[in-house]
């Protein structure tokens, strides 16, 4: 690369990372909160553990750095911010390793820009982190092929490790590599020690999660099984085959370029191992039902090889001309999808576009039912109303009584909302037995006083108490938790209490708690 075009490129991979970071917070309408799951790994800060029965430790890290900071809303974005443009970063080193010039890098970049990583990178969730130590799995690995040093591997180890200690998903990324390896022309690493070394290298750095996971009784298992029962079994093959288009539609001319480029071109022979650990993840995924996003690590390098690609396509065939077009084409295309793609819209307003896409899915929840809006932009809505109303139920209680009260949530979204949203108030922490928060309730509890978030009526509950206050109900049909309405109850009778102390001892016991 010459040096005035070396320039060139670094300036575009620059724009390209700064761009991808201002995105995460130039993209959310100021009506949406953080979405369900974020409030549960926000909450991770208050229990620093080596993993969580949903995910391992790397997220709560996360979180108590932010909470130390004063936990502000564009500190928890920053984490998929910096992640989402060190992505894009590992796709410039990538494209450079493979010779491409500033016309590959920029179109890659732009590919990436323009694709489902849009919503990756402005959700506090494990999937940022995780798609960019795909996108560095597969760096390291060209990086060895083209220079066998066992520095490659070593860090390869290192970041598996890294990854495992941030969602489990690293293990489909294992499951096809390393027989795609071993029947490779590369299966020679195999007999190197340094392999072995660098197995050991991401075991020691995973190991307290294992240890972890071995003394609550793998609860990983058991979260895949509620996972499996509840959401993977509802995913049809056909759904998620067409969702890989859909997910980076306009980046796709880009990425299926890259990935016929892989199996056909002369020049991308040494790299054809990537093309089929692509095919096999997939495979892997159809078998078990992934949900659509799981495959998102893959495409990064993809987008790599395709603007590689099509960079030698138009300098082979003369048709500079076609640059422009090009680099403008993935930006024309997701124009439209952008209020699908992020919350840039009001609610009502995103309703309204999003009912003309219905066919695409996008308004398919994970029950399988279409509803007024996309699932995640559903649940960035109503949480701080219903930790409002808590903070009112807790004003009811005379000052006496509230050592006696406890606040109950029928989910972690519930409770993690209630938590975050009432820190500064010094109420008494929200519990829930759902989620990891069956980790962190009352060994026992015996409360005079109860304040329930339910989105159910307590109907069934109200014989068991001495009286019952609705204190206030969601209402608003574009709530994921419309309806949910909290309560004050007083002075629970013995079978209620029994019973209840009963399934927490349960539920506690299913990951080795006494």
């Amino acid at each position: 690369m010459a040096p005035n075009n070396n320039s060139r490129f670094q300036i575009i991979l620059l724009i390209l990372v700064l761009t991808k970071f201002a995105l995460s917070y130039a993209s959310v309408h100021p009506a949406y909160e953080f979405q369900r799951d974020e409030y549960l790994y926000l909450d991770e800060a208050n229990h620093l553990a080596w993993g969580f029965l949903e995910v391992p430790p790397a997220l709560s890290i996360q979180a108590w750095i932010t909470k130390a900071l004063g936990n502000h809303w564009y500190l928890v974005r920053f984490w998929p911010a910096i992640f989402g443009a060190l992505t894009m970063w590992v796709i410039g080193l990538t494209v450079k390793r493979l010779q491409g010039s500033w016309f590959a890098l920029a179109l890659a970049g732009v590919g990436f820009l323009a694709s489902a990583y849009l919503r990756i990178n402005i959700l506090f969730q494990p999937n940022a982190l995780e798609f960019l130590c795909w996108t560095v799995y597969f760096y390291l690995l060209i990086s060895y092929i083209q220079h066998p040093k066992n520095k490659y591997l070593y860090l390869l180890g290192f970041f598996v490790g890294v990854g495992l200690l941030n969602k489990y998903s690293v293990i489909f990324f294992l499951a096809a590599a390393l027989p795609v390896i071993a029947i490779s022309r590369y299966r020679f690493m195999f007999l190197k020690p340094a392999f072995y070394l660098a197995l050991l290298i991401g075991t020691v750095v995973f190991l307290p999660n294992l240890i972890w996971q071995w003394q609550h009784q793998f609860p990983f298992f058991q979260h895949m099984q509620e996972l499996k029962a509840t959401q993977l079994d509802l995913v049809k093959p056909s759904d998620f085959l067409v969702d890989q288009l859909l997910l980076n539609l306009p980046a796709a001319f880009v990425w299926i370029a890259g990935l016929i480029a892989l199996f056909l071109a002369q020049w991308t022979k040494p790299y054809r191992a990537i093309g089929w650990i692509y095919l096999v993840v997939i495979g892997i995924f159809l078998i078990l039902h992934g949900k659509s996003y799981y495959a998102l690590g893959l495409y990064p390098v993809l987008m790599a090889f395709g603007g590689i690609t099509w960079e030698r396509v138009l300098i082979n065939k003369h048709l500079p001309y076609l640059r422009p077009l090009l680099l403008v084409l993935p930006s024309f295309l997701v124009a439209p999808l952008i209020p699908m793609l992020l919350p840039v819209l009001s609610p009502e307003a995103t309703t309204r576009y999003c009912q003309k896409f219905k066919a695409t899915g996008v308004l398919r929840w994970e029950d399988g039912q279409d509803h007024l809006l996309p699932q995640d932009y559903a649940d960035m809505l109503g949480w701080e109303e219903m930790a409002t109303l808590v903070r009112k139920a807790y004003a009811q209680i005379p000052a006496a009584e509230r050592a006696e009260t406890i606040i109950w949530c029928d989910n972690y979204g519930e409770a993690g909302a209630v938590n975050y949203y009432n820190a500064k108030y010094q109420l008494p922490r929200a519990h829930s037995t759902n989620a990891s928060y069956s980790l962190w309730s009352p060994a026992r509890v015996n409360p005079k006083i109860v304040i329930l978030v339910s989105d159910e009526a307590p109907t069934d509950l109200l014989p068991h108490f001495k009286s019952a206050q609705i204190v206030g109900r969601l209402n608003n049909p574009l709530y994921r938790e419309s309806e949910t309405q909290v309560s004050i109850l007083r002075e629970p009778d013995q079978a209620l209490l029994q019973y209840w102390n009963a399934e927490i001892t349960a539920e506690r016991r299913k990951f080795g708690i006494e």
